[in-house]
């Protein structure tokens, strides 16, 4: 059973344990409420914990999950916090051994979750301190309901109406800290719902077929705003993904090419970001319709390497310019051997390929330095900049230029 459900001042923080164990919920019970204002709550149930976060009955800043429940287990349970908004801490716990506990962590926080830690069994004192200095202030909102599924008739009208558009986030040489592209994202501004991010509506897009003139319909932004901003100085390189889809048409090449002629854009402006996953598919068409792009002079780069399933093979036969390791693989690979292993070993790939190695996930400083210390040339991730939108592009390159130069390059100051 639940304990109360009643809210606390606000500046208590509350804690929830999710395990099937009543024994386990009671001993970290009382070694959380010795650790100073924590409201703690314990389930038994992970299905009945699940809705009293969903029904904002509960909204806890720290959840502590077992990975290993009947019913719904972690995997699942996190999923769906995912999907409802959860924009508080998790930490996860289990007697299954760290490699698991670790791969597990690495899911959730595949699905934007803010992974605090993990936990063993049975936790130590001190280990549970530490996620709560993880954790920080209490900060988490309520979730947001889920998001009703959007239909391609919705997308359809969103096209013809204009609310697809456009962020840009940087991509900047991790040598120099200059500037060096964008990489354009897709985002829709709906009438009542706000800005949709694209996990929302993109698979939705694949499965009816519309993914082919969301897809043109983001090169043509891309383009416009690439030209505009050479028009005032400013020569970023634009980089746009293509879908399996895309890579399957024939016309494809002879649409980019019209598109950037339309906006004044030489190709050679242009990176054309394809997934591994978007590999799988006719092979004689694939290097059909890229081999015409390169013909064309645009620009190859294969994104989220190391996370698909392309085969080294296609690397070898296909002609890439750039290759984007994973972001599952960049953040906090400086302290986990495996995540650097794989690291080194996209590194390696890369450079046997004569292609440019970019770094996606550069999330802090830790992960700059050991991006650049790891053979990668260019970084992407919220350490340099989130997604922008086009207006706010050229006030933050002023901006980095500062902070590149006070506080990344500059050199420390020596021990007194």
């Amino acid at each position: 059973m639940p304990d109360s459900l009643l809210n606390p001042p606000t500046t208590t923080r509350k804690v929830l344990l999710v395990d099937d164990d009543p024994f386990m919920l009671k001993v970290m019970r009382l070694m959380l409420e010795g650790m100073g204002a924590l409201e703690v709550h314990g389930f038994s149930n992970a299905p009945a914990a699940f809705e009293a976060i969903r029904e904002a009955r509960l909204r806890p800043d720290l959840v502590i999950l077992d990975i290993n429940m009947p019913e719904m287990d972690g995997m699942a349970f996190f999923r769906r916090l995912s999907e409802i908004g959860y924009a508080g801490c998790l930490a996860l716990c289990s007697g299954e051994g760290e490699a698991l506990l670790r791969t597990t962590g690495q899911l959730a926080q595949s699905y934007g979750l803010r992974v605090s830690g993990v936990l063993d069994k049975p936790p130590r004192p001190e280990r549970l301190r530490a996620l709560l200095g993880a954790c920080g202030a209490p900060a988490a909102p309520a979730p947001r309901a889920s998001s009703p599924e959007r239909t391609a008739e919705e997308l359809r009208q969103a096209l013809e109406r204009g609310e697809i558009f456009c962020v840009y986030q940087p991509k900047v040489s991790l040598s120099d800290g200059s500037v060096l592209g964008v990489e354009a994202l897709a985002r829709w501004r709906h009438a009542s719902d706000g800005v949709i991010p694209p996990a929302a509506f993109i698979p939705m897009a694949e499965r009816s077929g519309n993914i082919g003139a969301l897809t043109r319909r983001i090169f043509d932004l891309a383009f416009a705003q690439a030209a505009a901003w050479r028009r005032r100085g400013l020569e970023l390189r634009v980089s746009v993904n293509a879908s399996a889809h895309d890579l399957g048409v024939l016309d494809f090449p002879d649409f980019l090419l019209d598109c950037a002629r339309r906006h004044g854009v030489d190709p050679s402006w242009v990176m054309i970001e394809v997934t591994e996953s978007g590999l799988i598919q006719d092979e004689r068409l694939l290097v059909e319709v890229m081999t015409r792009l390169r013909l064309r002079q645009f620009h190859m780069s294969i994104d989220d390497f190391g996370n698909g399933y392309a085969a080294l093979s296609k690397l070898r036969d296909l002609v890439f310019d750039e290759l984007k390791i994973d972001f599952g693989f960049t953040h906090g690979a400086a302290g986990d051997e495996r995540k650097a292993a794989i690291f080194d070993a996209s590194v390696q790939v890369g450079k046997s390929l004569g292609m440019k190695l970019v770094a996606e996930g550069v999330e802090d400083g830790s992960d700059w330095e050991f991006s650049r210390s790891h053979g990668a040339e260019v970084a992407q991730g919220y350490f340099i900049a989130r997604p922008l939108g086009a207006e706010d592009v050229e006030p933050w390159l002023q901006a980095w230029r500062q902070r590149y130069r006070e506080q990344i390059a500059a050199p420390a100051a020596p021990s007194a």
